[in-house]
């Protein structure tokens, strides 16, 4: 086995862990590897499994990460895969008791925890995350973001001679029908990629006027090949498009696996960051062993092994191995970056997706 790295943290009370508590917030300062210890301990009795909906093997390398996670404690993962809104609804249905954790995009979690579904269990690490990618309701439940990824885009250098490097270096008849981003009324990523745009643009990412003004350009210069309801790669492969707007953490593993010489690009004029929310179900089957999980998935190592797949570690503190780090774009790249405000995002979203639909002709 191995051991897990050692960081101060806050501890659970020992009593409430003994009664198996579901639901817990006092804390105690000790050693990372007692809180582990206590947790590993108290989640003996629990059957050895623990159960999520949305982290799927080939996600986030939650793979390797609850792999990593049976070899320490003998606990296997039972996962059933389902979107963000799906998760929502059934933990809602459910009554937050048959899964144990989640992987879901922050907006839901934030739902999740202001009407009561969502364990009041706070890392020990809690302090390490970052604000904003956090939250405790009214009535005491949390939520909190694991990971993060930056929204950029991918060149194919075998078509474009000129890399760009700034959302306003598209603007150039060199790249004329070479670029295509997905759909805002269909995506997440596409209402993001306004956002970005506009931050670029503007220095708000909610003023959406300011992307939207950029992209007309952009399609009225003829610089856009595509907008796409979902992710679509096989026209960058075949080259019928050159540019892809994406997370890096997608952009990198394209990199990687489909075969085409490329580069992947974090525009230095200004992007956003988007966090992936994980969190403990109110009524948590196995509480302890839910508990024990988000402890080892905040950790040192935890964050680490999401660098892997080119997610980003939410907590800045973690050193991500140089190894896996010269395999991101240069850190002077991520330099202008400004984390999404999840509650922003959902008030302009909807005005968002009619004003992109309405000035670029879409139907």
């Amino acid at each position: 086995m191995k051991k897990l790295l050692a960081f101060l943290v806050v501890a659970v009370l020992l009593s409430l862990l003994l009664t198996g508590c579901k639901t817990s917030t006092t804390t105690t300062t000790q050693t990372g590897k007692s809180v582990m210890e206590e947790l590993a301990n108290a989640a003996k009795g629990e059957g050895g499994v623990i159960n999520s909906y949305g982290m799927p093997d080939v996600w986030a390398n939650y793979g390797e990460i609850f792999g990593e996670f049976e070899k320490l404690y003998g606990i296997k993962h039972q996962d059933i895969d389902m979107g963000s809104s799906v998760v929502y609804s059934r933990m809602k249905e459910e009554n937050a008791s048959k899964n144990d954790i989640a992987d879901l995009k922050p907006s839901y979690a934030m739902k999740l925890a202001n009407e009561g579904y969502t364990s009041d269990y706070k890392v020990s690490v809690w302090d390490k995350i970052p604000e904003g990618q956090k939250g405790v309701a009214s009535n005491g439940s949390v939520w909190q973001a694991a990971y993060k990824g930056t929204l950029g885009f991918i060149v194919n250098t075998n078509i474009v001679k000129k890399v760009p490097h700034t959302w306003a270096e598209l603007n150039d008849p060199q790249y004329k029908g070479l670029v295509s981003y997905l759909d805002p009324r269909a995506t997440g990523t596409g209402v993001n990629t306004v956002e970005a745009i506009s931050y670029a643009m503007s220095g708000d990412p909610y003023n959406y006027k300011a992307g939207i003004d950029f992209l007309v350009k952009l399609h009225k210069n003829g610089i856009i090949a595509s907008v796409d309801p979902k992710v679509d790669v096989s026209k960058f492969q075949r080259g019928e498009v050159a540019i892809l707007i994406n997370f890096d953490y997608n952009l990198l593993l394209w990199r990687d696996t489909l075969g085409v010489p490329a580069e992947v690009v974090i525009p230095t004029d200004g992007t956003i960051a988007v966090g992936g929310g994980v969190i403990m179900a109110k009524n948590a089957p196995h509480p302890n062993t839910a508990k024990l999980f988000l402890e080892f998935l905040f950790s040192e190592k935890g964050q680490q092994l999401f660098a892997k797949a080119y997610v980003t570690p939410i907590r800045p503190d973690v050193q991500i191995p140089p190894e896996i780090a010269s395999k991101f774009p240069p850190k002077e790249e991520y330099s202008k970056v400004a984390f999404i405000d999840y509650t922003k995002d959902g008030e302009i979203s909807q005005a968002l997706q009619n004003a992109w639909a309405q000035a670029v002709g879409a139907k």
